[in-house]
C-alpha cells in the first residue's frame, strides 16, 4: 500500500523541479494527495491526519509545532532545495522524524559557478573587458596569473567547496582552506592545505570563494576589513554563500579603496541591494544575483534526487542525502 504524501511548495515551480518522468516516478511510490499546495493552502488543509510523506520545496512553509501535531503519522520529510534551516524546527527531530535535502544537486552548479569565476578571474577577465569597453584599448598582460598553479582560498569547506576543491584540480591549484570544523588529517586526505587564520588565508590567495554558513548570532560579519584588506594585488573575492557573512560596509569600502580588487557577489545582505548602494555603481563589482544556484534545467535535478531518496526511503534502503540535526547546524 503506497503510503499517504503530500507536495508542498510554489505550485508554478512544480513542472521545472519535478520533470514529468521524475513526477511519475513519485506518483506510483506513494499516494500523492492533492496539490502542489502552497503554504497558505498547506496550513489551511484540515486532513493532514494521514500524511506519512511530505515533499516540499521553495515556497513551503515552516513545519511548526502545530502543523506537525496534525501530522502524527508523518514519518519523513524530503526538501527539494538546499536549505532545511527555515522549513524545519527542533520539534520535527525531536519527533524522529526522517529529513532528506536536495541541498547536494543544487550545489553542483554552483560549484560550477564558482568554478568558472575562478578560470576568469585567474585569466583577469573581468577587469581586462571593462578596460577595453572605457578605454577603448586592448590591455597588456602584465600581472595576469594564468590559471595554473595560483592558491585559491576556500572559506569553509563543506559539500560545494568540496566540489570546487575537486575542479580546480585540473588547475593544479595550491587550495588553501580555513574551516574551524575540519582537521589536519581530513585537510590531507582531501589534497588541502589547512589554515587556522582567515587573515592568512586572505593575505595569500588569487581567489578567496566563501562557502561558510550563515548562522544567524554566529557567523554574522565572519568576514571584515582586517580580512580583505590584506587581499593580494589584483585578487578576486566571490561570495555564492550569503551575504551577512560579510561586513558590507567594509567591503565596499575595500573596493572603494582598491579598484584593483574584484568581487563577483552572488548574495548581498539586501536582496536586492538597496537602491542607494554603492554595490551597483563600483565597477570593480559584478553582481549576478542568485545566478550561481539551480535555475532553467538544473533544477530538474533537485526533483530527481527526492525521487531517488523517496524510493530507498520506502524500499529500506539507507539514504544518500538524509540531514541529522547536528548536521543541519553547521548547513547554510
Amino acid at each position: 500500500m503506497r503510503p499517504p504524501a503530500l507536495l508542498v511548495m510554489d505550485p508554478d515551480a512544480r513542472p521545472y523541479v519535478f520533470a514529468d518522468d521524475t513526477w511519475r516516478r513519485i506518483s506510483e511510490i506513494v499516494d500523492l494527495g492533492p496539490g502542489p499546495l502552497d503554504a497558505r493552502a498547506f496550513i489551511e488543509r484540515t486532513d493532514l491526519d494521514d500524511v506519512e510523506v511530505l515533499i516540499t520545496g521553495w515556497g513551503a512553509p515552516q513545519i511548526t509545532d502545530q502543523l506537525l501535531g496534525r501530522m502524527p503519522r508523518l514519518r519523513a520529510v524530503l526538501h527539494a532545495a538546499g536549505s532545511i534551516r527555515q522549513l524545519v524546527t527542533p520539534t520535527v527531530w525531536r519527533r524522529g522524524v526522517t529529513v532528506v535535502s536536495a541541498a547536494d544537486a543544487n550545489n553542483e552548479p554552483v560549484a560550477e559557478y564558482v568554478y568558472a569565476q575562478i578560470v576568469l578571474a585567474l585569466k583577469d577577465t573581468h577587469r581586462r573587458a571593462r578596460v577595453m569597453s572605457t578605454e577603448r584599448r586592448l590591455p597588456d598582460f602584465t600581472d595576469v596569473p594564468g590559471i595554473y598553479r595560483q592558491t585559491i582560498g576556500l572559506v569553509a569547506f563543506g559539500s560545494i567547496a568540496r566540489k570546487v576543491r575537486d575542479r580546480v584540480r585540473a588547475l593544479r591549484a595550491d587550495v588553501l582552506v580555513w574551516d574551524p570544523h575540519l582537521t589536519e588529517t581530513e585537510a590531507a586526505l582531501n589534497g588541502v592545505r589547512l589554515t587556522r587564520s582567515l587573515h592568512e588565508l586572505f593575505a595569500t590567495s588569487r581567489v578567496v570563494s566563501v562557502h561558510a554558513p550563515w548562522i544567524p548570532g554566529i557567523t554574522d560579519d565572519l568576514i571584515r576589513l582586517e580580512h580583505l584588506e590584506v587581499l593580494p594585488p589584483r585578487a578576486t573575492f566571490v561570495n555564492t554563500a550569503r551575504g551577512a557573512l560579510v561586513r558590507e560596509t567594509d567591503l565596499v569600502e575595500l573596493l572603494t579603496a582598491r579598484p584593483d580588487v574584484e568581487a563577483v557577489l552572488d548574495v548581498t545582505t539586501d536582496e536586492p541591494p538597496a537602491a542607494d548602494s554603492p554595490l551597483y555603481d563600483l565597477p570593480n563589482v559584478q553582481l549576478t544575483g542568485h545566478t550561481a544556484g539551480s535555475v532553467g534545467g538544473e533544477r530538474a535535478d533537485l526533483g530527481r534526487l527526492v525521487a531517488d531518496e523517496l524510493e530507498r526511503l520506502l524500499t529500506g534502503l539507507p539514504l544518500h542525502h538524509a540531514v541529522s540535526e547536528a548536521g543541519s547546524r553547521l548547513r547554510a
